[in-house]
């Protein structure tokens, strides 16, 4: 057992599951979504955005205390919520856990949004290779790094992308400034009007679903902290907290990460994009229409460095999504008892989904060649799913032992939080139902 790290200092050499998610995050909803809201909406839904990327790591971070505390898996966790439960080879599973279950299909046509996008990019870099070769071959390539690879070589693989192109976006939003789209401070302050154009509400949804922490990377997180080793306490209550407050600094470095690698291109859409009017993206075309967000600062030679920018953002968002689908389905099987446990078997069901899941998202982009309508189908459903992790952190860390639970601080911003996530989805949702 390790030692669970005393100073900051110490503990920030334990930071690595926030890259992991990084990864996955700052992604398909930093690079394609979050500029598009700006393009559709100039800067006035700012708030709207920065509430997606700060609201959710204190979920993020109450789930994984209960985790690293009872050293069960999310799934474990949730199937000790109340309510109907099926019991299948020894395995009890709450409703909660099987609707969470059902929601692997949308995301998985969200994976399938993002081969797309990784392929326009890919094909804009060599395009010998047509749209839908690069797409089995983004597919390809992300189950071969995963079958031959461990947690040590993706975690040093995103992080050498996640530091890349967050410095990249902040060093372009910067010189944006000493052009004809430099942003004023009317600008940003119209960002916390709190106004909200409905016409826009299911984009919306879908960059709050998308941007920042997801309840997919909300549950991914938690494996790759009990990966780390972050639960390796022998329930020694002192080393329990000591672990959670390495989590908590972990927490803080995905809350920076996230931000400085998506606010840069939502400034870059709203200045940008909006004001050349390139909302909806003509055809479709996603890469291409991005691509003026650097061509317009810089040049047209900037086409060269923002499309392999924006291959390697897309392919990080594809490999870290897929790697958490390997740990969260294999766990979903398993914690539900539609596959008995055996010596190997957890090893085993990971390599077989890391090559299903390329597989089926390779599928879903040639059933619906559409990488836009893709993303929202999957930024929806995980802005849909969030009011139930908030729940679940609410019910969880009450059975925690007192001196694990959060503050009185921490459980009133989470229920304020989940009020909120209510309003807003019920209020978007009646918006397409009822007012267009």
């Amino acid at each position: 057992m390790i030692k669970a790290p005393v100073s900051f200092i110490q503990r920030l050499k334990f930071i690595g599951p926030s890259l992991v998610v990084t990864g996955s995050v700052v992604g398909s909803g930093s690079i394609a979504l979050s500029p598009l809201l700006g393009a559709a909406t100039g800067f006035t839904l700012l708030w709207w955005l920065l509430l997606s990327l700060w609201s959710k790591p204190l979920i993020q971070a109450e789930i994984t205390r209960y985790v690293i505390a009872t050293r069960k898996t999310f799934l474990e966790s949730f199937s000790d919520m109340p309510g109907p439960q099926t019991s299948l080879r020894g395995k009890k599973a709450s409703w909660l856990v099987w609707f969470m279950f059902i929601g692997v299909v949308p995301s998985i046509a969200g994976m399938g949004g993002l081969a797309g996008a990784v392929a326009e990019a890919g094909h804009l870099m060599v395009s010998f290779l047509s749209v839908e070769a690069w797409v089995v071959t983004a597919c390809l390539t992300t189950w071969f790094i995963l079958f031959l690879g461990s947690y040590q070589l993706l975690e040093k693989t995103l992080l050498g992308m996640v530091f890349f192109f967050s410095v990249v976006t902040l060093i372009i939003a910067i010189s944006m400034q000493s052009t004809p789209y430099a942003i004023t401070g009317e600008q940003i302050f119209s960002g916390f009007s709190f106004s909200f154009p409905f016409e826009h509400a299911a984009l919306a949804l879908a960059v709050f679903g998308f941007t920042g922490i997801s309840y997919g990377e909300i549950m991914a997180y938690t494996y790759w902290c009990l990966e780390k080793g972050y639960a390796n306490h022998g329930n020694d209550l002192t080393e329990k907290r000591a672990w959670i407050r390495v989590m908590q600094t972990d927490v803080w470095a995905t809350v920076f990460f996230v931000t400085i690698g998506t606010l840069p291109f939502f400034l870059l859409g709203a200045a940008v994009l909006n004001t050349l009017g390139l909302y909806p993206p003509p055809d479709g075309d996603i890469i291409q229409t991005l691509l003026n967000m650097f061509t317009s600062i810089l040049g047209a030679w900037a086409q060269w460095f923002f499309i392999p920018l924006a291959f390697f953002v897309l392919f990080s968002t594809l490999l870290s999504g897929t790697a958490a689908f390997t740990r969260t389905i294999s766990d979903y099987l398993i914690s539900m008892g539609l596959v008995l446990e055996k010596p190997g078997t957890r090893k085993r069901l990971i390599k077989i989904i890391a090559l299903l899941i390329p597989l089926f998202s390779c599928v879903a982009y040639f059933l619906l060649p559409d990488p836009i309508a893709l993303l929202l189908i999957a930024g929806i459903w995980a802005a849909l799913g969030l009011p139930i992790i908030n729940i679940g952190a609410l019910y969880l860390t009450n059975k925690l032992e007192k001196e694990l639970q959060p503050s009185l601080t921490t459980k009133l911003i989470l229920w304020l939080t989940l009020i909120l996530q209510l309003g807003m989805a019920g209020l978007i949702i009646y918006s397409q139902l009822v007012i267009f």
